[in-house]
């Protein structure tokens, strides 16, 4: 499990923990059902992309706490899935780095739109392809993810040491 220590971070362990029980779960299922999903079986790729949704939307939640505790400002509206990847793309002068690297950045947006597809077209869209396509940006983009959050911490961590430093 990913321990944090920084205040702002404190509810992030058991959202990322979700989010890495789902793709755990994504793999144990097409260990058994593999052929199925090869196969395009309607139940093994509507199973796989609901794990993509969920742990989408468990990044998603993540930044949203981050944005909201570290930045400040949470962003709202139609348009609130991507502005939320823009912020966390981009560095906050005295606040943060950019949490998000331009790969990372690419990853999520295209993880972001099959969330979308999952949610919006209820599985009729859904292609094997795609759906094998976007498990295997999952599989690259979590750790990275978790590293990125993982990093951010760190870093306010000896913000937050160095600061206390020089008030004494």
């Amino acid at each position: 499990m990913t321990r944090f220590s920084h205040p702002a971070f404190a509810k992030l362990s058991p959202k990322i923990e979700r989010a890495a029980k789902e793709l755990h779960q994504i793999e144990d299922y097409l260990s058994t059902h593999g052929s199925e999903m090869a196969r395009g079986d309607w139940g093994a790729v509507g199973a796989v992309s609901l794990g993509l949704h969920n742990i989408y939307n468990g990044i998603e939640d993540v930044l949203l706490s981050l944005a909201n505790d570290v930045d400040g400002l949470v962003p709202k509206g139609l348009s609130m899935h991507q502005d939320i990847l823009d912020q966390m793309s981009a560095e906050i002068a005295g606040i943060r780095p950019a949490v998000l690297n331009r790969e990372l950045y690419e990853a999520l947006g295209e993880l972001k739109g099959f969330r979308h597809l999952v949610r919006h077209r209820y599985g009729f869209d859904l292609k094997t392809d795609k759906v094998e396509e976007n498990l295997e940006r999952a599989r690259i983009a979590f750790p990275a993810f978790v590293a990125a959050v993982v990093t951010l911490e760190n870093l306010l961590l000896r913000e937050d040491t160095s600061d206390e430093g020089d008030r004494n």
